[in-house]
Formats: structure tokens, sequence, C-alpha cells
């Protein structure tokens, strides 16, 4: 019997708003990840004597492995100029002893288990194409882009996933991204090596002006082209975007995407389950001490009527029970 596929699902802690996401995040994923699935969480290294005790001993109770990323003890290289969304790049391109490798964004919630190895199939890079164009620039920006790697545009089109779901080259949103770290004969790709080359490169050399946080999405497509495969189109539940599709009754969410603590409170089900779980971990006074450690970003009055909800139904089974 072939050996079942390692894969190892990674995300970013880097400050204060990005601890009280991950404290979220961990839960889901202790919920949801498979026996041959494992979370790591990078922290750079200039950070990692930062990090809140709360959020560490979650991360443990999680069963999450802490790493640092490396080369990031003070200051912005290999980056012209800081740039900290490049440290999902920088940690991409870190040596992983798996088959497939899982980036998410710290703001997201694993909401169902995810068969990884099937969504990426024979590809070698997938992602979900943008909800939205507003970031995507022009196809003047993107001939330009493509003239930085020496390569004739693509001919190859997406249709965004919302809005008025127009065409447009190849644009998909990295708060989501699989990629294999060795192919079927076990010799590694070098994929997230090969995408901090072409995030370097686009750095030094588009000379157009371009959003600069979105570096990671504009070399992502490039990188598919260079490397002779272009990015997979995941289904759009494998990054569902709750802050444009509010509630999504009635569609497949396995990776929930909810940008800011507000709007993950707003969702009914979503911010419920995020509470719930937090407290399955880390005992019923969790909440309270979210809101003592995270209370400044914690969206304190968003929350309580999912915290009201949980705590009717507990003094309910107490009385029943």
């Amino acid at each position: 019997m072939a050996s079942k596929c390692k894969t190892e699902v990674f995300f970013i802690v880097d400050g204060l708003r990005l601890e009280a996401q991950a404290c979220l995040l961990a839960p889901s994923m202790k919920e949801n990840l498979t026996p041959d699935q494992t979370g790591v969480a990078y922290v750079r290294e200039d950070y990692c004597s930062e990090l809140n005790d709360m959020t560490s001993e979650i991360l443990d109770e999680c069963e999450i492995e802490v790493r640092c990323i490396p080369n990031t003890d003070g200051g912005h290289e290999p980056w012209g100029a800081p740039y900290p969304h490049g440290n999902k790049i920088l940690a991409a391109a870190a040596p992983r002893d798996c088959d497939v490798s899982v980036f998410i964004d710290t703001d997201t919630i694993l909401a169902a288990p995810v068969d990884f190895e099937g969504e990426l199939g024979d590809a070698l890079i997938a992602a979900c194409v943008s909800d939205y164009a507003a970031s995507a620039g022009s196809d003047e920006d993107w001939a330009a882009y493509y003239a930085a790697f020496g390569m004739e545009p693509t001919t190859d089109r997406v249709q965004y996933n919302a809005g008025r779901r127009i065409t447009s080259f190849p644009y998909y949103n990295a708060g989501v991204i699989l990629f294999r770290e060795r192919d079927e004969d076990g010799k590694p790709t070098g994929i997230g090596e090969s995408w901090l080359e072409a995030a370097l490169q686009f750095e030094r050399e588009v000379k157009r002006d371009y959003s600069r946080p979105n570096i990671d999405q504009f070399t992502l497509p490039i990188l598919g082209y260079l490397r002779g495969a272009p990015v997979k189109s995941l289904p759009q539940h494998m990054n569902f975007n709750i802050q444009s599709f509010g509630q999504g009754e009635g569609q497949r969410q396995s990776i929930v995407h909810y940008h800011r603590l507000g709007i993950l409170w707003a969702h009914q089900r979503h911010g419920r389950q995020a509470l719930e779980r937090l407290i399955s971990v880390r005992g019923p006074n969790a909440p309270d001490e979210f809101l003592e450690v995270f209370g400044a970003i914690a969206k304190r009055k968003r929350m309580k009527h999912h915290l009201w909800a949980i705590q009717e139904e507990a003094a309910l089974s107490g009385e029943s029970a």
C-alpha cells in the first residue's frame, strides 16, 4: 500500500492582531486536521520572545509547532524595503519535510476537514481566484510585470468570484496556497524558494507603480508560468470570503477567510464555533482571557451575542443536569 501523503499547514504569527487570530485558528486546526496533516506557526526571529503566554499555550495545546522564519532577526532583508506580507513567502521558502505544503492566512478558520492532497491533484501550485479586481492591475500593468521576467503576457484568463465577475489575467488570493514540496519521484520541487526569487525579482525589476502589499499575489501566477505549471484554480470553498459573501447559506465553506474579527463575530455559525472551539481547548474562562489579552482588537461588543448564547445554554444545561 502506498504511504499517505504528508501535509504541513502553516501560517504566520507576528504582532498582537495575528496572535489573536492564531488563538482562533489553532483550535479549528486541532479539530479538523487529519492524522497525515500537521500544523506549523512561523514566527519572526525578532518576535519569538514577544509571544503572549496565552498564544504560546494555545498553540502547544493544539499541537501546532512553532518555528522561526530564518534570517529575520531584525531589519527587512532580503526585501529592498519593509514588506510584512513577505513573511509568508520567507516561510514558504523555509525547508519542510512533507509532500504538500499549505499556506493559510492567520485570519482564516478551518470549518471542516480538507483533503489538501486531493484538492491539489496533479498540479504544482493551487489557489483560489481573487474575489475582486480592485488590486489586480490593468492589462498594461500585467504586461510590465511579465516583461520583468522576460516573458510575454499569458493569454490565459480567469473570472473573479464577486462583484461584476469580470475576466482578467490570472490573479489569485494568496490567503490559501497549496504547493507540492516533492514530485512523484521524491525530488524536492523548490517551489517556496522559487516564489521568493520571483518576488525579489519583481521588487527589483518592476518600475511601474503597483500596490506593494500585493507582490505575493502578482508573482504567484507568474511563478506558475516560470515553472511551466500554471496555478490551478481551487473551488471557492477552499478560501470562502465571508467579508464578501456573508453567511453564505447553502454554500460549501471549508476554509473561511474573515479578514477582520468584527466580520467573524457577525457570522452566525463561524463566529459561534470559533469561540466554542477556543473554550474546548482552553476551558470556560477562555473568552474572558481572550478579551483580557486582546481586548484592544477583539471587538468585544460584536462578540457579546455569541458569548451570551453560550452562557445561556451552559446555564440551561446546568439546570437540567
